[in-house]
């Protein structure tokens, strides 16, 4: 790695929450330096010492944002192959995570610093259930009868490195996807009558890349990055507007008894780990 990627630290539930402005773990006190670790040496951590507990969690941190001094140096006792590892010698301030994924979903891979200042400018949270990369933009004040917004916009992000993708799920109403920038990405829809869709958005209209797509109602639908792509930023526009009652995702077993076609994608996306409904009260 350089200098400029994304160092990581591990921990769990919700020992880092956004809403604290500086983190400040035991080992601070008692070693002088917070712990974290590159990419290639988060397999290793994790094992050793968080293997054997539950909701562990990667904070994906800017290097070039931290405040405190960091040094790359020998741990104070040998872990794997690895000589030198990443030490925070101060509180971190938090505003230099740039994100925090479940561990199962991390990727193990390198986060450039390009990725890093995308990651940094958009301040993007993770979707419940899916996983993905997003950010409410748009909510609309006027109401239905029912109390639900009339629309609603949001943008978001698919990349490999950081594993953000969407599993299928369906909605109760259309929805409009719009391509922003990076690479292409691919949207994959199921039809109830059987039919399998895949709509490559992106810029290349020569390509018969698309910029906008309506997904009817009721159809399965999922989404990732094309394979050779960094990352891809989109938005969804609907109306009436999102709330988590409009949101299943599927069983993917399930799903690929219906559609088996599509049963290598339906296992490359299962990331919703069975759960199917949005929590009570999501964007409610």
């Amino acid at each position: 790695m350089t200098k400029h990627n994304a160092i990581f630290i591990l921990f769990c539930g919700d020992e880092i929450t956004p809403n604290k402005p500086v983190y400040a773990p035991p080992s601070l006190s008692a070693e002088g330096y917070i712990h974290a670790c590159t990419a290639e040496q988060v397999k290793d951590v994790y094992q050793h010492f968080y293997a054997s507990l539950d909701d562990v969690k990667v904070a994906v941190v800017d290097p070039r944002l931290i405040h405190a001094q960091l040094i790359f140096e020998a741990p104070s006792e040998p872990l794997g192959s690895h000589a030198l590892f990443p030490h925070i010698y101060g509180k971190l301030n938090t505003d230099a995570i740039v994100d925090v994924v479940e561990y199962p979903l991390f990727a193990h891979r390198e986060v450039s610093s390009t990725l890093l200042d995308v990651l940094a400018h958009y301040r993007f949270l993770r979707l419940p259930v899916e996983g993905t990369l997003y950010k409410s933009t748009w909510r609309a004040k006027t109401e239905l009868h029912d109390n639900k917004p009339i629309g609603t916009a949001m943008i978001g992000m698919y990349c490999h490195a950081l594993k953000s993708v969407s599993c299928f799920h369906r909605l109760t109403h259309e929805e409009i996807w719009h391509f922003y920038q990076g690479d292409a990405f691919n949207l994959y829809l199921l039809y109830p009558d059987g039919h399998v869709e895949t709509v490559v958005m992106g810029p290349d209209f020569k390509q018969g890349q698309q910029l906008q797509y309506r997904i009817p109602a009721g159809v399965w639908q999922a989404g990732e990055l094309s394979e050779r792509g960094q990352y891809a930023i989109f938005g969804c526009t609907m109306a009436p507007g999102f709330t988590g009652d409009c949101f299943e995702a599927a069983d993917h077993q399930a799903l690929k008894i219906d559609y088996p076609e599509v049963a290598d994608i339906c296992d490359r996306l299962a990331v919703n780990h069975h759960q199917t409904k949005m929590p009570s009260g999501f964007a409610s």
